[in-house]
């Protein structure tokens, strides 16, 4: 991706990612990254901190920033599977416009993408994992790196 990049201070050994969003307002996000009950795979988390400190992923402020925040998520996968290199980063949605806009976000820059990581989507419509494809109906996505060790 060739989009700005929000800096991004990294908590938790790694596995935390913060960064304030600039776009109508200052939002103050997270990009978090949990280790599953299967081995390797990660669960990543887009939320908001709130002022307290809790996260919510439910808020949709629509911060006119998407690509940023897009561009700013992918270089945490990299970072991340780079510290990481046999993991396996799964994320969604909490809405169908959040699982479309992650799609979109990774169709656009595909082939940038491809160079670095393998990406499977898993069908909404089958149920089935199949190495990423544009405009399929995909609920969750998977990605690792390319030089999976």
């Amino acid at each position: 991706m060739d989009e700005l990049l929000y800096d991004v201070k990294v908590l938790n050994d790694g596995g935390r990612f913060d960064f304030l969003s600039i776009g109508y307002t200052a939002t103050h996000k997270a990009i978090i990254y949990n280790e599953t009950e299967i081995p390797f795979l990660y669960s990543l988390t887009l939320a908001e901190v709130q002022w307290d400190g809790r996260l919510s992923v439910i808020i949709n402020n629509s911060n006119a920033d998407v690509k940023p925040t897009m561009a700013t998520v992918s270089k945490t996968i990299e970072t991340f599977t780079t510290n990481n290199p046999r993991a396996i980063v799964g994320f969604t949605g909490n809405t169908d416009a959040k699982i479309r806009l992650y799609r979109i976000a990774i169709a656009r820059d595909l082939d940038k993408f491809l160079d670095k990581f393998l990406i499977w989507g898993v069908r909404s419509d089958t149920g089935r994992r199949e190495p990423f494809k544009p405009d399929q109906p995909y609920q969750f996505f998977f990605i690792a790196s390319r030089f999976l060790t």
